[in-house]
């Protein structure tokens, strides 16, 4: 756990203002680091002692005879969480060091502790990306996803919902993105996946749909991080399953309203469905169908089937005379050759609508 990079980091730190030789041992004793550069790379018997009994050790002239190639001072036991990960040593006499002993070996164990801290940290962020990653891509996770998993206490239990959280290019900052949606999400059971252009996936699981949304919300309340959108993907209630939750979850960040902060694919779900692999004949159709239709008779006709062809509340809506709207409907006719009153065309219409906003 002591690396020779902090070993070195740590002897000159503290040789600056100690004015005093520093070695730092490993767990058998190894000098890692020195102001003795000779002395690197060699046994240290005392260090070796003092990290097989996990107490310190004074040398001086009385017992150096029990210690080979070492010179007076004292090694002192470096802890991490309570676990010996090391031996500091300083060379000179009791009467010189003993005020000073415990202060530097203090320091060397926040020393060590900030660093390892550090260190954990990217490693379970980086473990939990590996893990996201095989989670969404649809095959049997792999012997090494199943201990990273065990490692990180990542127990998985249906339903699975899976969000995208899209930042504004100017505040985009990946892994500070990651902690905040994560803290005011409010669940323990969720994981960031990788950060693709600013869009970021959180899988959460074990929570009903519902709550999620509600947190969702609360959160895109929130003015600390500047969000664009957020995407919420198909619930899903196995394993097998989660690829299609980050599938519909991307789908649902690319159809949704732009003019909404929240996109849901339950609200989308037919035009993700009509939008996939056709694009060119989706073109074709829309054209066909909607291309002679100026803004004003496209927009009674979005109204009129998003208003279940219900005419007063369609010339409600629009804020016209319901004549207005029977002449406007008929031209749609004339111009497009479906009557949106009837249900056969009123359906190839609304098809034709949702493609074309799936384009957008």
């Amino acid at each position: 756990m002591l690396t020779k990079k902090l070993a070195e980091e740590i002897v000159e730190q503290t040789m600056l203002r100690l004015s005093r030789n520093l070695n730092v041992m490993d767990t058998n004793g190894m000098i890692l680091a020195s102001g003795e550069s000779a002395r690197v790379d060699r046994i240290h018997e005392g260090a070796a002692y003092v990290a097989k009994t996990d107490t310190l050790l004074w040398i001086h002239e009385n017992n150096i005879h029990e210690w080979p190639g070492s010179k007076p001072g004292v090694n002192l036991p470096i802890r991490y969480k309570t676990k010996l990960v090391g031996v500091i040593g300083i060379t000179g006499s009791e009467e010189e060091l003993r005020d000073v002993a415990t202060l530097v070996q203090l320091t060397t164990e926040m020393m060590v502790h900030q660093s390892l801290i550090t260190s954990e940290t990217e490693w379970k962020r980086t473990a939990r990306g590996l893990v996201f990653k095989e989670l969404v891509n649809g095959h049997p996770l792999s012997v090494a996803a199943l201990d990273r998993m065990s490692m990180l206490s990542i127990l998985l239990k249906g339903p699975f919902t899976l969000i995208v959280v899209l930042q504004n290019e100017r505040s985009h900052i990946p892994n500070r993105l990651a902690d905040w949606v994560t803290e005011r999400m409010g669940i323990s059971t969720i994981l960031s996946g990788s950060d693709y252009g600013r869009a970021l996936p959180f899988l959460v699981w074990g929570v009903e749909r519902e709550f999620v949304k509600m947190r969702v919300e609360i959160m895109c309340e929130q003015k600390s991080v500047s969000i664009a959108q957020v995407a919420i993907g198909k619930t899903v209630f196995t394993e097998a399953e989660i690829h299609v939750a980050y599938e519909t979850a991307y789908q649902a960040l690319q159809l949704g309203s732009k003019s909404e902060i929240i996109s849901d694919f339950e609200t989308i779900e037919m035009r993700a469905l009509m939008s996939a692999n056709q694009l060119p004949l989706h073109v074709e159709f829309t054209e066909k169908v909607l291309g002679g239709l100026d803004e004003t008779l496209y927009e009674t006709l979005h109204t009129y089937l998003n208003h279940e062809q219900h005419a007063n509340d369609t010339s409600n809506m629009l804020g016209i005379h319901r004549h207005t709207l029977s002449y406007r409907l008929k031209r749609i006719t004339e111009i497009t050759g479906l009557d949106p009153t009837q249900f056969t065309s009123a359906v190839q219409l609304y098809y034709a609508i949702l493609l074309k906003e799936g384009a957008k």
